[in-house]
């Protein structure tokens, strides 16, 4: 790619990107030190600026998505979108520029060729912020909003010898991972459980798949139910374009588990912060059972029902009759009553655990074991005086207590305990075995009682059921579903539900595997001293070698960088009318209390408000003398002396308007070298400006400006343009041009 800079884009061809959807290219003329772009809104202004700054910086923004338009991308046989533009480089010599863009549904687009015009290491966000201003995405520019690359990280690179150990530090974390995972999968396999890492894979690919199974059930609930359920964007629960899990995941999943409650089950309680990932997928299990049987209730065929019914049936399931369900029932209260009788014996087991507890020190087999290995030694009294020496009836009772066989004692408590508490996990298992059987039989049982229900509702359907009913055979859902079968198509709302269902399943199976390997390691305790030492280590490196780690945050620009930044942007922002308290702002490295690493470039008006605190129109015209400043300050990096400026009526109200006119005249119309002048884009929709705004901004002799006028929008077509240039003004004498001077300066110091 040719890294030329560029200082004037002369021309534009753009086709098939968004609004330009002809496969013919529109062939725009921008040869012009200002061009006005004008016309109403929906006609395709703001994706000529898109594609300006595509084409000059290698940045989109998200909200712009599709690039492609929708025709092309809709089977006319061209699936991609070509921007290509004749630039005047250095030299006034002319070189051409273009830049082929394909869609992809969930990844980003393909770019190519995939080099941006930043030739110098910035970022293509960040020449993005230093160039094009947009109104509708104003918080794009400030880093207190939604700007995602740092100024700071740009503008203070590292010394060789910091980067070196930060480059080191970040090998030694790779390398202690691998050397981590190796030696803990060894010391935790556990016979008849999968190790650590066995498990870490399966649980990647149980996320991703209820990731894509939850995504798709967000779009189609909207759509089909008119339920918005918590949606998430990207790969939430992974590293970005990596397999991998975040570190907060679990953090993730319980917030969608207590999104899920709140809108569906508000009265249950809100998962704990610490709550166990298993716990929160179960939680999800419930809200999606609610979610199903809301969904259900909005079909108004029984058949719909009673398929969502079969569908949760095993196939070798045989339905109970009616004149069956009472025995059923004596079995439901038979084992309910077992399961009271073992809730007592493990409350028994329990209160003998805790008998010979001592929650004020040490317990009884403790001290057995003292006496055991000290009641010799401190038999041995020195001698001392009378009055020193241990009391005559404690040394009695000491000597009584070591001439038993303390040792057996010892053993034989202990292995009392350990029997009693091997025989309480056991009643606990076998009540969690009971009880689940318990609730799987009710469930089963209010099953049949629905399907029977139904059957009989549904007159199509009702005398065949009877039929099999008298027949006296045994009745499986794959029976039934034949009756259904000629029915319709099964619901798509169902059917994503039962995917997400299933997805939860397969992952609340590889979290209860971890938890069980987990308890089993408990259980040693070389295992949790190792594993406490390398957590430690681990926690060390994971923040020496982040973005907050010493190093970084010991390294700041100079303060005199920020201060000329400032400077310039103040300079800027001091051309606007503005309220007492605002100017000068100050810039100030914060960190970051949204939760990202490294530290952030705030502003502050000159009575300390914070940027939230600023009307729209004054972070507009903030954002405005920001880009200038920006533009002014990092041109050298950024590759083009182009500036666009996206509705911008905002900043430019009737009041601003004589004043930002005089600005953009200073910096496109300026005399002497180019590298001080800007090329300016101007986007405006309303019309009164827009004919003010010409007034201002007609171009002295031997410059130029030129007028894109919009003026329809058709969907096989495009926009249709009228291209106009503006006759430059003569050139004014020397006494004219004082006085235009001496009127400028009364309008812009006057006081309003």
């Amino acid at each position: 790619m040719n890294h030329r800079h560029v200082f004037r884009v002369k021309s534009l061809k753009l086709c098939r990107f968004r609004g330009f959807v002809s496969i013919s290219p529109a062939i725009i003329d921008t040869d012009a030190d200002v061009v006005l772009l004008t016309g109403p809104n929906g006609f395709g202004k703001t994706s000529l600026i898109d594609a300006l700054c595509l084409l000059l910086n290698g940045h989109y923004y998200a909200e712009r998505r599709p690039l492609v338009s929708y025709t092309a991308a809709d089977g006319n046989g061209f699936h991609y979108a070509q921007i290509e533009a004749t630039v005047e480089c250095a030299g006034s010599e002319n070189d051409t520029r273009m830049v082929t863009v394909r869609d992809n549904q969930k990844d980003p687009p393909d770019i190519s060729p995939p080099d941006s015009f930043c030739p110098n290491g910035i970022s293509q966000e960040l020449a993005a912020r230093c160039s094009f201003y947009y109104q509708d995405l104003l918080s794009k520019l400030f880093e207190e909003e939604d700007a995602q690359v740092r100024l700071l990280e740009f503008l203070r690179p590292l010394p060789e010898p910091v980067s070196l150990v930060r480059d080191a530090v970040k090998k030694a974390r790779g390398q202690w991972r691998e050397l981590v995972s190796r030696e803990l999968s060894n010391l935790a396999g556990e016979e008849g459980l999968p190790n650590e890492s066995t498990l870490n894979e399966e649980r990647k690919r149980a996320a991703a798949a209820f990731r894509d199974a939850w995504h798709d059930l967000v779009d189609i609930a909207s759509a089909e139910g008119g339920i918005r359920l918590p949606g998430r964007t990207g790969d939430w629960l992974f590293l970005i374009k990596s397999d991998n899990l975040r570190s907060g995941w679990a953090g993730e999943l319980r917030n969608l588990a207590a999104d899920c409650l709140a809108l569906l089950l508000p009265d249950r309680t809100q998962p704990a912060p610490d709550e166990k990932p298993s716990l929160s997928l179960r939680l999800i299990e419930e809200s999606l059972l609610e979610l199903r049987r809301k969904a259900i209730g909005r079909i108004s065929e029984a058949e719909e029902k009673l398929r969502s019914l079969l569908e949760d049936l095993p196939g070798d399931t045989v339905l109970l009759p009616p004149h069956a369900w009472p025995a059923e029932e004596k079995d439901i209260a038979a084992a309910l009553g077992r399961t009271r009788d073992l809730e007592a014996q493990v409350s028994f087991l329990e209160r003998l655990e805790r008998h010979f507890g001592n929650p004020g020190g040490p317990d009884l087999l403790t001290v057995l074991v003292a006496l055991r290995d000290k009641g010799g030694d401190w038999l041995k009294v020195p001698d001392a005086a009378t009055d020193f020496s241990p009391p005559p009836p404690v040394i009695e009772w000491l000597r009584e207590a070591v001439s038993h066989d303390l040792t057996g004692l010892a053993d034989q408590l202990e292995k009392w305990q350990s029997r009693v508490t091997a025989r309480r996990l056991e009643l606990v298992q076998h009540l969690s075995d009971l009880q689940k059987t318990i609730r799987d039989k009710k469930a089963l049982l209010e099953k049949y009682r629905q399907i029977y229900e139904l059957m009989q509702q549904d007159l199509r359907i009702s005398h065949h059921f009877k039929a099999l009913i008298d027949a006296g055979s045994p009745i499986f859902p794959a029976e039934l579903k034949k009756l259904l079968r000629s029915t319709g198509a099964k619901d798509n709302l169902l059917t994503a539900i039962e995917r997400v269902r299933a997805a939860v399943s397969q992952w609340i199976q590889v979290e209860e595997l971890d938890e069980k390997r987990k308890v089993a390691l408990q259980r040693r305790a070389g295992y949790m001293q190792v594993r406490e030492m390398i957590d430690s280590i681990t926690g060390a490196l994971e923040r020496e070698a982040g973005k907050n780690s010493v190093l970084n945050s010991a390294i700041l620009p100079p303060d005199d960088v920020i201060r000329d930044l400032q400077h310039m942007v103040n300079g800027v922002l001091n051309r606007f009318r503005l309220v007492d308290g605002i100017y000068p702002v100050r810039f100030e490295a914060r960190r970051d209390k949204r939760g990202k690493a490294g530290s952030s470039l705030q502003v502050y008006a000159a009575d300390d408000r914070p940027l939230s605190a600023l009307s729209t129109g004054q972070k507009a015209q903030l954002g405005l003398a920001m880009i200038l400043g920006l533009n002014y300050s990092l041109n050298r990096y950024i590759g083009h002396n182009i500036i666009a400026l996206d509705d911008v009526t905002t900043a430019f109200d009737m009041a601003q308007l004589p004043r930002t006119a005089a600005l953009i005249r200073q910096i496109a119309y300026a005399s002497g070298e180019a590298s001080a002048r800007r090329q300016v884009f101007i986007v405006s929709h309303h019309e009164d400006l827009t004919n003010r705004l010409l007034d201002f901004l007609i171009p002295p002799e031997g410059r130029k400006m030129r007028i894109l006028n919009f003026v329809n929008w058709t969907p096989n077509n495009g926009p249709m343009i009228e291209q106009r240039e503006v006759i430059a003004g003569l050139e004014a004498s020397e006494r004219n041009r004082k006085k235009f001077v001496e009127t400028l300066k009364s309008i812009c110091l006057a006081g309003y």
